[in-house]
């Protein structure tokens, strides 16, 4: 629904942007028309309907011969061929004293009667060319209108594309954050952050920690906020909302007085989102630091390819189930229901655990298109738990890769990649690794 507001405001500013040169062009053919005695309703349509401004450029070209002056002394419509004004009788030019007819000042006689000139009254004020001012900014809006369509769709395309992805936030107070941050490091950076702001009521505070997921939504960014007098909020909103100059993450909050708890937030997208705190209504300022560390309770799913023992955090639970059946495979590496498993398997050896986990992540990537038709019959399911819990089958904190044999292959689909844009979930693994996957329910 969000999408489509901002879309339909983008469409209605381009509509907008597109009938103000025809629109401004109407109105000054209109005008000029009507002081030149011009037929105006006939320019008017010529100047606003012919296409690529072909029938307003015809008109000042026309218009030349329909000179629009006016009285010097009454400011009244007049042309050339006026003697006096029709408004006010002020003499606009010399006239034969004889027979009325308009003269020049250095003739001698009248070409009409031939009455002599010399002598006559030749004092006059000839009448005024009024100055349009109009038609220098219609020929400026006729340059910045299409420039500014331009810029218009290049930032709002911008906008579109690069909209945010999916979100999740949790709140934590200080004492529940120390006991779930599992590393000493971050909880003691976090702390001396802490302990480095001056804190202000009217402000808020927030480290982002910008991470590349090769295997899932690409770009993900961890925000740890700070929000003086806005934790335990029960009205808390949030989420990602793009405009034309970026992506913002929207957190919005009640002003409670509890300053005691900090809120986690995991987003995704092709740029960080610029954070925009809400406190009881009114927005307030986000003093935003980036650090090389995630300060937040979200698991990142590491690397465990070179990885040592005690260097890295595993899995809460690792499990292998082992499947029996004459099933086929889909391509995204579910099986029907006419699969079975004839037993699982719950690795507790630390080892045994990292020595799995480097090497899935070890596994040669292959594109799809060079993956052979096969029919799944034998293979294991291995369950990866990064944080348990135990009331959810599935659960973004959980992988579930599929390992089968293939014409002497071991293949195995790996469940993180959720993107196809980020590559192919397939992975050709190590000869050994079947049979490693086998010895564990021997």
């Amino acid at each position: 629904m969000a999408l489509s507001i901002r879309a339909t405001i983008f469409i209605l500013a381009v509509l907008i942007a597109l009938l103000t040169v025809p629109v401004l062009i109407g109105v000054y053919v209109y005008r000029d028309s009507r002081r030149r005695g011009m037929n105006t309703a006939l320019w008017t349509l010529i100047a606003v309907a012919a296409p690529a401004l072909i029938g307003f450029i015809i008109y000042l070209l026309v218009r030349g011969n329909y000179p629009d002056l006016q009285c010097p002394q009454c400011a009244g419509s007049v042309t050339e061929q006026y003697t006096v004004c029709p408004h006010c009788g002020a003499k606009l030019r010399p006239a034969c004293p004889n027979c009325d007819f308009p003269v020049e000042p250095d003739w001698i006689v009248c070409p009409k009667c031939a009455a002599p000139l010399d002598g006559a009254d030749m004092h006059h004020t000839p009448p005024l060319r009024q100055r349009d001012r109009s038609l220098s900014k219609i020929l400026v809006a006729i340059i910045v209108v299409p420039v500014a369509l331009i810029a218009l769709a290049v930032f709002g395309l911008t906008a579109f594309q690069s909209a945010g992805g999916p979100s999740t936030m949790r709140e934590a107070a200080f004492d529940e954050y120390d006991r779930e941050q599992t590393s000493e490091a971050v909880r003691e950076a976090v702390h001396n952050w802490l302990d480095s702001l001056e804190i202000r009521t009217d402000r808020a505070y927030a480290l982002r920690y910008d991470y590349y997921n090769e295997l899932g939504a690409g770009y993900e960014y961890y925000y740890l906020f700070y929000v003086p007098d806005g934790g335990q909020s029960s009205n808390t909103s949030f989420g990602t909302d793009s405009g034309l100059f970026g992506t913002t993450l929207n957190l919005r909050l009640e002003r409670t007085g509890y300053s005691g708890s900090l809120y986690c937030v995991q987003t995704s997208g092709d740029h960080p989102p610029a954070p925009r705190v809400v406190l009881g209504g009114k927005h307030i300022r986000c003093e935003t630091q980036v650090v090389d560390y995630n300060p937040t309770l979200f698991f990142i799913q590491p690397d465990y390819t070179q990885a040592e023992p005690g260097t890295v955090e595993l899995p809460e639970r690792l499990s292998v189930v082992k499947i029996v059946g004459n099933a086929v495979a889909s391509g995204d590496g579910s099986s029907s229901a006419a699969s079975s498993n004839v037993g699982a398997v719950e690795v507790t050896d630390e080892d045994m655990m990292l020595k799995i986990l480097s090497a899935i992540d070890s596994g040669e990537r292959v594109p799809m298109e060079q993956i052979p038709d096969y029919d799944f019959r034998d293979g294991f399911e291995i369950v990866v738990e990064y944080q348990v819990q135990e009331d959810l089958i599935t659960h973004p904190d959980m992988a579930r890769h599929l390992v089968f044999m293939n014409d002497g292959v071991c293949y195995l689909i790996d469940d993180r990649v959720t993107n196809s844009a980020h590559g192919s979930a397939y992975r050709v693994m190590d000869e050994d690794f079947y049979m490693l996957l086998e010895e564990l329910f021997q």
